[in-house]
C-alpha cells in the first residue's frame, strides 16, 4: 500500500485527487492539505510514500517546500503549469501531471511510483568497464554521456569514465524514466537538466544539442 497525501491550495483539485485516489486500491490517501506550512510539518514528522504537490500557492512553493524537507518522499507535480516541467526533474519527481487530468493519467503516475518504491525495479549503480578496471557507477551522479568514436564518455559529478561501449548497451543498464538520448552524440540524465533552450538543454554551463528527431522522445520523456 502506498501511503500518500496530497497538497493544493485549491480545494476542487484536492477533490479531484481524492476521487481517483479512491479508485486505485493500492493507494492510501491519508491526508490532503491546503495550507504547504501545515504539510511542511507533517512530512517532516511522519513517514509518506508519495506527494502530491502543486507548485503556484501563497506562502510557500512547491519547490520552496520541497527544498525544506528533511527527507523527500516520492513527488508528483499536479499543476496548471507545463513550464515548470523541466525544473521538476532536479527534484528528482515521479511524473508531472498537467491539470485537469483524468483518472487513467493519474493511475499511470501511481504505477510510476509503486516502480520507485520497489527496489528490484530500479537500477541504482551499474558496473562500468573502463580500461583494465570495473567502476561501480551510482546512476545519479552520471551527468551525461558524450559517444567519441568505439567508446563513451561517461561524465560524473567528479570525474569521466571513457568505456568501450555503445549507447544501445549503456541504456541497457540504465533507468529508462532517468535517462534519454537527445542526439546521435548524447544522452542526459533528465534529474540533471536545468532548462531546455531552443534545441538544446543546459547541465551546469553546458549546451547539449537536441536533435530534431529526438525531440519527440524527450518531450514524452518530460511529459509535455
Amino acid at each position: 500500500m502506498i501511503r500518500a497525501i496530497a497538497l493544493d491550495d485549491e480545494p476542487k483539485a484536492i477533490s479531484i485527487i481524492k476521487h481517483h485516489a479512491s479508485q486505485i486500491a493500492t493507494l492510501d490517501l491519508i491526508k490532503t492539505f491546503n495550507d504547504p506550512e501545515l504539510a511542511l510539518s507533517y512530512l517532516n514528522a511522519n513517514k509518506v510514500d508519495l506527494l502530491f504537490l502543486d507548485i503556484n500557492m501563497p506562502k510557500l512553493s512547491g519547490f520552496d517546500l520541497l527544498s525544506k524537507l528533511e527527507k523527500q518522499p516520492l513527488v508528483v507535480i499536479t499543476s496548471a503549469y507545463a513550464e515548470y516541467g523541466v525544473k521538476s526533474y532536479s527534484y528528482e519527481v515521479v511524473d508531472y501531471l498537467l491539470k485537469p487530468f483524468e483518472l487513467d493519467r493519474f493511475t499511470q503516475a501511481i504505477d510510476k511510483a509503486a516502480e520507485r518504491l520497489s527496489p528490484s525495479e530500479i537500477q541504482k549503480s551499474i558496473v562500468i568497464r573502463d580500461g583494465y578496471d570495473r567502476v561501480l557507477v551510482h546512476t545519479s551522479e552520471i551527468l551525461y554521456v558524450k559517444s567519441d568514436g568505439n567508446y563513451l564518455d561517461i561524465y560524473l559529478e567528479t570525474k569521466k569514465l571513457s568505456p568501450r561501449m555503445t549507447f544501445t548497451k549503456l541504456l541497457e543498464l540504465l533507468p529508462e524514466e532517468r535517462f534519454v538520448r537527445v542526439h546521435n552524440s548524447y544522452v542526459v540524465n533528465l534529474s540533471k537538466v536545468e532548462k531546455i533552450q531552443n534545441d538544446a538543454v543546459k547541465i551546469g554551463d553546458l549546451l547539449i544539442p537536441v536533435s530534431n528527431s529526438q525531440k519527440s522522445n524527450l518531450q514524452e520523456k518530460l511529459n509535455f
